[in-house]
């Protein structure tokens, strides 16, 4: 199971933070026993920005810089070791697209303006907690080459996990498999959630994650029902071309499956803004 690490934040805390709230300011503490699993931020730019559609990097380099202005202890952690579970490492967190306020399609990407908004999770909430507090302790933050005010941070409200539950990705579902081709040399392949490996490899990634965090594995699969037309989605990430499926689903079976494909992302490169997932009717999408 994680081990945290305990840290002084010179940037103050969260203390305004209650589950459904918001806070813009620096100063406050986390209430005692409070628990936070996902965040929504929003930035904001006063002149339009062009967003190219491969911006995860972008994404990724805040989520960490973040972390590591709230408790640089725990970002060295999570991003040179991870958590381990069935043999491979995790960072055990996520995050979605950014979704904006008003956008145009224009070459290479989209021209946005107004509010940005972005979902951050974690099974860990001193992650969570140290994002915030590295997002809070600046006003402004570097999005690419344009400089965007940070907003709110607010607290999304943790569900109540069932069987079955709908869930809608936030950002693109990405699984692989490992195969050997003509020639015996040993390579990835993407899967499509049409084949039955795609189902699999989420099980699979899902147990690893529980067994990390919680130190057992739940007895019991996943399983998934597509809703409509899963929608392919190509990105380039650490200059590597990723294929990931945008999609609503239902999914049954062991609640704790459930609620670490939602708090740690489904699928594989969580961590680089893959997998993220909200339920239908919540977290304001």
């Amino acid at each position: 199971m994680p081990e945290f690490v305990s840290a002084d934040t010179p940037c103050g805390g969260l203390g305004a933070l209650q589950e459904g709230g918001s806070i813009t300011g620096r100063s406050a503490r986390v209430p005692s026993g409070f628990w936070i699993m996902r965040i929504e931020v929003t930035f904001f730019s006063e002149r339009p920005i062009i967003l190219p559609w491969d911006y995860l990097d972008w994404l990724q380099g805040i989520f960490y810089r973040a972390m590591e202005r709230g408790i640089p202890q725990l970002a060295h952690r999570v991003h040179d070791e991870g958590f381990t579970g069935g043999g491979k490492r995790y960072k055990l967190s996520t995050f979605s697209l950014l979704y904006p306020e008003r956008y145009q399609v224009v070459s290479g990407g989209l021209r946005v303006e107004g509010i940005l908004r972005w979902w951050i999770s974690s099974p860990l909430g001193r992650v969570i907690e140290a994002v915030a507090l590295g997002l809070l302790s600046e006003p402004e933050i570097w999005l690419g080459q344009y400089r965007v005010q940070v907003g709110e941070v607010r607290v999304v409200p943790i569900p109540q996990f069932t069987s079955p539950m709908t869930l809608i990705t936030l950002s693109p579902i990405f699984v692989s498999t490992g195969e050997r081709d003509a020639a015996g040399r040993f390579q990835k392949r993407f899967l499509s959630p049409g084949e039955p490996d795609f189902v699999r490899v989420l099980n699979e990634n899902a147990r690893r994650k529980a067994e990390a965090v919680w130190g057992r594995v739940p007895e019991g699969e996943l399983r998934f029902e597509w809703l409509g037309r899963p929608e392919s989605k190509l990105i380039t990430v650490n200059h590597f071309r990723v294929r990931g499926w945008m999609m609503s689903f239902r999914v049954s079976g062991p609640r704790e499956l459930i609620e670490i494909g939602y708090e740690a992302g489904f699928g594989e490169r969580n961590a680089q803004g893959f997998g993220m997932v909200r339920m239908e009717g919540v977290d304001g999408e």
